[in-house]
Parts: structure tokens; C-alpha cells; sequence
């Protein structure tokens, strides 16, 4: 190759090494940069396209785009695709229109209630704290001797003992003008327990206020002096309590009785902690699950319902329920044989119903309602009264409204697919000729393998072209339409039957491909390419070659392989008005020209500078070989059929 010269302007073949590596070969590559930016490009392409899916799913919906996202994901694997195929049928039926989102959808999902009484609680800390400040924080040597001075007291024991809540057994204690200043803990029983958890063996001894701020706050331990003054008892039901320790505010409704006792005063105490827990986790359910309650008594004529199930059939709290023989009237026209059925089994029958039915809400929209009724039978098998439970399942049913749409839209745009791909597929075989068709070209054996992708989802535009010049020159060509299906292969078929058409100007490589240029940024819609356009002179044995974005060809020679240099040009369609160069290499017998499409060397788990290079080698290796050069390449570089097209031309110069 040392004769190999660069002549006009272009360049020639970069010199192998003596250990047949490509000098100037690796990562600088000018011809990389474009099949990484594909990579790039249709990696961004499928997150891009995702995230929309995911937006458009959920405003379709009217849910979190979190739940959308799961939702598209039963869509891809009830519709046996791929993630991101579904969610590009979800973003084209989008674009080909929409449809509302579902009836009664939220769609940033349901407020979370806010937190009652902060401002309340936040101030019995603070006034706590005042108390904290004016009493005496810590028990003294005088507390120990009232404690121990004092006499047996048979009611104050009888009253703990037959305690069945929390109780204590207080002693008042005096300052010097002789008013009740505070009170002693002398004795808790072993139910006692204050909002903090602490019981006898914390409380004992210690003085009321310090431990409890909140009685003086509550108005407790005045009414306690008041009972030791005047011997009258006290009994508060369910009222609420707020104490504080440590900064920490505790609050909690709580029944308390006060007793006068020879020796002070007994109390007793109850917290309502689990009552209050019971009733709003009840709350909490019926809200979030927008579940309802209701209860009919038959004997009395009441009828008793929940808030929710006030609000599931559209009535205000001051309204009164239905009662079983009116609940038709309240039912949309098409459900009435459904809900009369309904309590025709529960009267007749006396068996448990669910049904779903639907009601006018006050916005004049209608709700679905899912109910369950049970009849409450009395010893002789008679109905009493009525429990029904409903639920508001018009989100739900909305939401299952909009996937079925989705999933008809989807469905449309995958046979629409699939019939652009059908189109594709018998396009580019109408377009391409056969291996044995192709042209004989002066001075030159020609080998080629065009293969489509296995999967007609990734066909793409991989094109070929060769022709023999009236003047004796050779024309061959290879080139991909950017994209894949209907689009890419309709842009290869205008490529390619535009250069074949250009080419009987003669005019040199640069000016054909430049034509080409202007040809395809006019396509409609527009499209990109790249391509190799080259003239062989079989006199001379000299190249002429152009390059158009595409890998440039790889020239062996004497059991040396290296890509051809080349100053690079943009794809066509890239840049209007490009002025391509043409470059010019001198040949020998028996040298061989390689050139091939991207899906040969891509692969998204694989640098493509080194697959480069290791099809340079296997080129330095068989090219010598009397075995067909094109069917070892695809051998040993594990050529994927699925994932792309691949065009492989081999050309032996004689």
C-alpha cells in the first residue's frame, strides 16, 4: 500500500501497521460520532416517550403519574409488548385524540386532611409551662414528713381498692395563709397511669401541679379544692384534657370523679384513648375509601346513616335518609330493576344483596355506588332492621372507562403499525433487487448480504445501489434512511431512486451526493441519511468516493485491513447547501473494498470503536480465504438480525 496516494481534494487509505492494525484507527474516529448520537438519540427517545405516556395516562385517568406508570405497565404485559412500544402507541393515540378523564377523577388524588387543634395544643403548652414556672418543681423534706404523718384512712383505702379506672388518693397541701396551694400524691392504685405513662411508682409522693400543669389549666384542681372545702363531690364526663411534661403536650377526652375523704380527696380517672382511636380510624376509612354506614330500623321507622353515606347518595347532613321502600326514588331510571330486586331478596328472601347502582349527585353528575345490605333477623326469623354499607366507586369506574379506551386506541394503533410494517417490509423488497440481480459491475466482483431485521418493528432503511456507466465507469452505493418502518423505508426509496436517477449526469461523487443532499432535506416529512457514493475507473483502477456521515469503507490489502480516510460531511438532509468533497484512492488487483451499514458494528452493550476494529481484524484475517468473505464476517460478528438492518458489500478489485 505504499503507492497508496491522496490526490485532489480528498484522501486515501489510512497505511495498516505490519501487525495489521489501522493506523490512526480508534475512539478519534470521525466516522463514530454518528452512530453513538443514533445510540444516544433513541436512548433519550424511549425516556422521553415514557414520560410523556406516563403524563398523558395520567391526566386520562386522573391519577398520580406513579399509578399511571403502573397502569402502563399491565397495558405493555396485558397486550404482550414491550414497555416501550405501549408507551409509544399511548403517545400516538394521544396525538390522534384523546379522551376526557374519568367521571369524579382527582387528578392530583385527595387532599390529606389537616391536623386539628395544633394552635389549641400549642397553647396549653405554653400556659403548662407558666404553671411549671410558678409552682414549686421540686417535692421538699415537708412533703416527706405529710406523707409520713399520715393517718390510716379506711375510706380513701376503700375507694382505691373498689376503683375499676385509675386512681389516687391526694393530700392537700397548705401554704401559710392556709389555701389549698397544691396537692400530694400519697397513693395511686396499679391502674393508675397519666397521659405520659407514668404510674405509682413515678407519681407517688410528688406534688400534683409540677407532674400535672394541665389541672389547673382544665379547671380540675380548683374544682379539687372545692370538693375538699366543701365536701361536695365532682363528676365530669368525657370533657377534654391537655397536660404537658418536658415540652411534650398530651391530649385526650377523660371522665374524672373526686370524692372527699378524712384525709384529703380520692380521684378517679378514665381516658377515652381508644374510644377516640377506634373512631378515627373509622373516620379515616370511610373517608379515604369514600365508604358509607347506614342502618335502618324497621320497627321504629329511623333510619340512622354516616356522614359518608349521606354524602355517597348526595344528601346534606340536615336531610333525612331513605328508608328501603324510598330508596328507588333516589336511583337513576336504568338501575331501578336492580335496587327493586335488591330489597324484594332482603325482605323476601331475608338473605344478604350487593349490588351497584347509580345516583344523581348535587353536581348533576352521575355516582356509581357499590352496596352491601344485610336484613338483622329477630328470633322468629323476622327482619328488625337493616345494615347497608356503599361505597363510591365512580373514580373507579372512571378509570376503568379511560383504560378501555386506551386500550382500544392502542389496539388501532398497533394494527395501524403493523400495516405500515407490512407496507415496509414488501416496499423494500419491491425496491431492492436480489443478490443475484445485481448489476455486473467493469473491473470489479461484487458480493453482497442485505438483510432485513427478523423483527418488522426494526426494519429499517438500509439501501443499496450499483450500475454500470455508459462512459465505463462502475457506480456502487450504500446508504440508511434514518428510522425505522413506513417513514424510513419510503425515504430510502426516494434516496435511493433519486441518485440512481442523478447519476446519469456522470458528474463526479461530491456533486452527486451534494444533489442528494438538497434532494432529501425536501422530503416531506423531512428526513436524514447517510451514505457512500463511490466511482471505480477499471483502467486506472482508480476510486472516487464520497461519504455522507456513513462508516467509510474499509480497504484490505496484503492481509492488512484499515478504514479508508476521509474528511468528514454531514448527513445528507443535515445541512442544506453542504459542499461534499471527493476523495481519491489508487487500487491494485486484488484489493478488497468493504463497505457496510451501522447494524453491523452497533450494539447499545458495546463501545463502537472497538467493534470497529474487531471487524477490521476479522477483515485482515479472511479476506485471503477462499470462503465467501461477507458469510464469515456475519459469523463471527454475532450479527443481531433483531435489533437492525444490515447491508454488507464486498468488492475485489481484478
Amino acid at each position: 500500500m505504499g503507492d497508496a496516494v491522496a490526490e485532489a481534494d480528498g484522501g486515501g487509505a489510512r497505511t495498516p501497521d505490519p501487525a495489521g492494525r489501522p493506523a490512526g484507527a480508534g475512539p478519534s474516529g470521525a466516522h463514530a460520532a454518528v452512530p453513538d448520537l443514533e445510540d444516544l438519540r433513541g436512548a433519550a427517545h424511549d425516556r422521553a416517550v415514557l414520560a410523556e405516556a406516563r403524563v398523558v395516562l395520567a391526566r386520562r385517568l386522573g391519577v398520580p403519574p406513579g399509578e399511571a406508570l403502573q397502569h402502563l405497565i399491565w397495558l405493555a404485559r396485558d397486550m404482550d409488548m414491550e414497555l416501550a412500544e405501549a408507551a409509544a402507541l399511548v403517545v400516538g393515540a394521544r396525538d390522534r385524540g384523546g379522551v376526557p378523564g374519568p367521571e369524579g377523577a382527582a387528578p392530583t388524588g385527595r387532599k390529606a386532611p389537616r391536623a386539628k387543634g395544633a394552635d389549641e395544643r400549642r397553647a396549653v403548652v405554653t400556659q403548662a409551662e407558666d404553671v411549671l414556672r410558678r409552682v414549686r418543681t421540686e417535692d421538699t423534706a415537708d412533703d416527706a414528713e405529710i406523707i409520713a404523718g399520715l393517718p390510716e384512712d379506711p375510706v380513701a383505702r376503700a375507694f382505691l381498692d373498689g376503683a375499676l379506672d385509675g386512681a389516687a388518693h391526694l393530700i392537700p397541701v397548705r401554704d401559710s395563709g392556709g389555701q389549698v396551694a397544691d396537692f400530694l400524691y400519697a397513693e395511686l392504685n396499679d391502674l393508675a397511669r397519666d397521659l405520659f405513662g407514668r404510674g405509682a411508682e413515678e407519681l407517688a409522693g410528688r406534688r400534683l401541679l409540677p407532674t400535672e400543669p394541665g389541672m389547673a389549666m382544665s379547671g380540675l384542681f380548683d374544682a379539687f379544692v372545692e370538693v375538699v372545702e366543701t365536701g361536695r363531690r365532682l363528676e365530669r364526663a368525657s370533657m377534654t384534657y391537655s397536660t404537658a411534661q418536658g415540652g411534650l403536650s398530651r391530649t385526650s377526652r377523660m371522665s374524672v370523679r373526686c370524692v372527699a375523704v378524712p384525709t384529703g380527696l380520692c380521684v378517679s380517672w378514665r381516658y377515652h384513648d381508644d374510644a377516640d382511636r377506634q373512631a378515627r380510624r373509622l373516620e379515616r376509612v370511610e373517608r379515604l375509601a369514600l365508604l358509607g354506614f347506614g342502618e335502618w330500623d324497621l320497627a321504629t321507622g329511623d333510619a340512622e346513616w354516616t356522614p359518608q353515606m349521606l354524602a355517597n347518595y348526595g344528601l346534606r347532613a340536615d336531610q333525612v335518609p331513605p328508608m328501603p321502600d324510598d330508596l328507588p326514588k333516589v336511583v337513576m331510571d336504568d338501575d331501578l330493576p336492580l335496587v327493586e330486586e335488591a330489597v324484594q331478596t332482603l325482605f323476601s328472601r331475608r338473605e344478604p344483596v350487593e349490588a351497584e347502582h347509580r345516583v344523581v349527585g348535587p353536581d348533576g353528575a352521575p355516582r356509581h355506588l357499590w352496596v352491601f345490605a344485610e336484613p338483622v333477623l329477630d328470633d322468629s326469623g323476622l327482619p328488625v332492621s337493616i345494615n347497608i354499607v356503599s361505597q363510591d366507586i365512580t373514580r373507579r369506574r372512571g378509570i376503568e372507562r379511560a383504560l378501555a379506551e386506551t386500550r382500544r386506541q392502542m389496539l388501532e394503533q398497533q394494527a395501524q403499525t403493523a400495516q405500515e410494517r407490512r407496507v415496509a417490509v414488501t416496499l423494500r423488497r419491491a425496491i431492492l433487487p436480489d443478490e443475484s440481480e445485481l448489476d455486473e459491475l467493469p473491473g470489479l466482483r461484487v458480493d453482497l448480504r442485505s438483510l432485513a431485521a427478523e423483527s418488522t418493528a426494526r426494519i429499517g432503511g438500509d439501501w443499496f445501489a450499483t450500475r454500470a456507466m455508459p462512459d465505463g465507469r462502475a457506480l456502487f452505493a450504500i446508504g440508511d434512511a434514518a428510522g425505522h418502518g413506513l417513514p424510513a423505508a419510503a425515504a430510502m426509496a426516494r434516496t435511493r431512486n433519486g441518485l440512481l436517477g442523478l447519476a446519469c449526469t456522470g458528474e463526479p461523487t461530491g456533486r452527486l451526493v451534494g444533489w442528494l443532499n438538497e434532494l432529501v432535506g425536501h422530503i416531506q416529512p423531512p428526513a436524514t441519511g447517510t451514505a457512500v457514493v463511490a466511482h471505480f475507473e477499471p483502467r486506472r483502477h482508480v476510486l472516487e468516493w464520497t461519504c455522507a456521515g456513513h462508516p467509510p469503507p474499509i480497504l484490505v490489502r496484503g492481509g492488512l485491513a484499515a478504514p479508508m480516510e476521509v474528511v468528514p460531511d454531514p448527513m445528507l438532509g443535515a445541512v442544506p447547501d453542504w459542499a461534499y468533497g471527493t476523495a481519491r484512492i489508487q487500487l491494485r488487483p486484488d484489493d478488497l473494498i468493504f463497505l457496510y451499514t451501522d447494524g453491523l458494528v452497533e450494539r447499545r452493550d458495546a463501545d463502537l470503536d472497538e467493534r470497529i476494529e474487531r471487524l477490521t481484524g476479522i477483515l485482515a484475517e479472511c479476506a485471503s480465504s477462499p470462503e465467501p468473505v461477507l458469510d464469515e464476517v456475519l459469523a463471527r460478528m454475532e450479527h443481531d438480525r433483531a435489533a437492525d438492518d444490515t447491508t454488507l458489500f464486498a468488492l475485489r478489485v481484478e
